[in-house]
């Protein structure tokens, strides 16, 4: 999405200049197989039993497990309907998940106002700035971003917010900084920035978590402390829940069987948003 910068200083246009969007991939009929604890795998008989995962491990790769669970497309419409519903997308008021169903929004302004009221959050992101999508043109002061994010209501509560900003070095290669800008419990970022990883819940043994960590919501204010107002620019939010259990741990526990040495049994899953430009 950043090399899109360079492209727009080489050639006077942008051709990833997108909307964030997710989906599946597989091959057995399950538009919707999203979900890590009821993954019925990718590609049909070519992901194999778990049984014969196991046995045909070989030097550290099992066919079929590498692969994982589709994402999602969630869109900001101003109605449940087909035209509104395609008239967000092509303004690029989207986002998506890696197959949960957190919801995020996000918003970048001259001057947003730190509120905490979600309603006002976004009828003053829609007044004074540009939703996710958006592009933010000429400013002389740095600009400022609200955003908010909840929680799926059927699924883990939230790690963590992070603004992601990319832009184009002098010499035309693409730059990225990570700002943790929300956050659950009371850790506390060091000076480079860095926030400690979430408590871990997950029960190895039965695949299972709990909700007694993480938030189910984030809502904040950030204004971007390294702006150049002559350097064009993106910003786009990640939201990341607590850890959870892979499918894989899922599928071990289900089956009686070890967990595979070559694959994570934790994972925690997330969601993006589409980017918001900033053009001199």
């Amino acid at each position: 999405m950043t090399k899109g910068l360079a492209y727009q200083r080489a050639l006077g246009a942008n051709p990833y200049k997108l909307g964030f969007v997710g989906g599946t991939d597989n091959h057995n009929g399950a538009p919707s197989d999203v979900v890590e604890s009821n993954y019925s795998g990718s590609h049909g008989a070519a992901d194999r039993s778990v049984k014969d995962r196991r046995e045909g491990e070989i030097d550290g790769w099992v066919k079929g497990a590498e692969s994982n669970p589709g994402s999602l497309t969630g869109v900001w419409a101003t109605k449940n309907t087909r035209g509104a519903i395609y008239d967000a997308m092509a303004a690029r008021e989207t986002f998506a998940t890696s197959g949960t169903r957190i919801k995020p929004r996000f918003f970048a302004g001259a001057a947003l106002s730190a509120t905490k009221d979600p309603a006002a959050l976004v009828k003053e992101g829609y007044a004074g700035g540009v939703a996710m999508g958006g592009t933010l043109s000429k400013l002389k002061a740095p600009p400022s971003f609200t955003f908010h994010a909840m929680k799926d209501p059927d699924g883990a509560n939230l790690d963590r917010l992070q603004i992601v900003k990319g832009w184009v070095d002098p010499s035309g290669e693409p730059q990225e900084r990570i700002i943790n800008v929300a956050w659950s419990g009371e850790r506390q970022r060091d000076g480079t920035g860095k926030l400690p990883a979430v408590w871990n819940t997950v029960d190895l043994k039965t695949a299972t978590f709990t909700n007694a960590i993480g938030a189910t919501e984030l809502i904040g204010h950030w204004t971007d402390d390294q702006f150049d107002a002559n350097q064009p620019a993106l910003y786009y939010v990640r939201v990341l829940e607590i850890p959870t259990p892979r499918w894989t741990k899922y599928d071990a526990v289900k089956n009686g069987l070890p967990l595979l040495d070559s694959v994570p049994a934790v994972i925690q899953e997330r969601a993006w948003t589409s980017p918001i430009w900033y053009t001199p």
